[in-house]
């Protein structure tokens, strides 16, 4: 008599037991990880723009800002960041921390305020500027207002310690701390 191979039903049964309960334990967190590497993403992403702001003040010897914006185009006058943002140059002699149309429609970004970067909509988290919808540097690398800015990026469904605090220093550093949801 020849000898079958095979799973028996029941052998079939405790591995299905076996792998839901795997899974169960791994998904969340696997979405926790997903939701932290996301928001350190955007964190990031926010910190280079503040350093390339800052970089660019230095190197070309005028202020440069970096603002929140809906539109990839214009400042808004709003402290969500979660609309995006952009980086710009502005020079001149107004050093108004906005960003000025030029007349000729030719944007030079020697005579002209001009836009460096730009990021758009962020996805899945909110960033709130805490009262401030822009950050100005001088010349010389330091903030135009000489309080420390903080602004606030807080994962959706926020749970353990999916917010990041970016602190920007009237000395020009920025700092990011992790903090546990509100």
């Amino acid at each position: 008599m020849a000898k079958e191979s095979g799973l028996t039903l029941v052998e079939l049964l405790v591995t299905i037991v076996v792998l839901s309960i795997l899974l169960a334990l791994g998904v969340p967190g696997l979405q926790n990880f997903i939701k932290s590497s996301r928001l350190t993403g955007q964190a990031n992403d926010l910190v280079v723009a503040l350093q390339l702001a800052r970089s660019e003040a230095v190197k070309r010897g005028t202020g440069s800002v970096v603002c929140a914006s809906a539109n990839e185009a214009t400042c808004s006058e709003t402290d969500d960041w979660t609309t995006g943002w952009i980086v710009f140059t502005d020079i001149g002699q107004d050093d108004d921390l906005n960003l000025d149309a030029n007349g000729d429609g030719v944007q030079d970004c020697i005579n002209d305020d001009c836009i460096i970067r730009t990021r758009g909509a962020l996805k899945k988290t909110t960033l709130d500027g805490g009262g401030d919808d822009r950050v100005g540097f001088l010349p010389n690398g330091l903030v135009y207002n000489a309080a420390t800015i903080t602004l606030k990026l807080t994962s959706d469904n926020c749970k353990l310690d999916q917010v990041r605090e970016i602190s920007i220093t009237s000395r020009g550093h920025t700092f990011v701390r992790t903090q546990d949801c509100p």
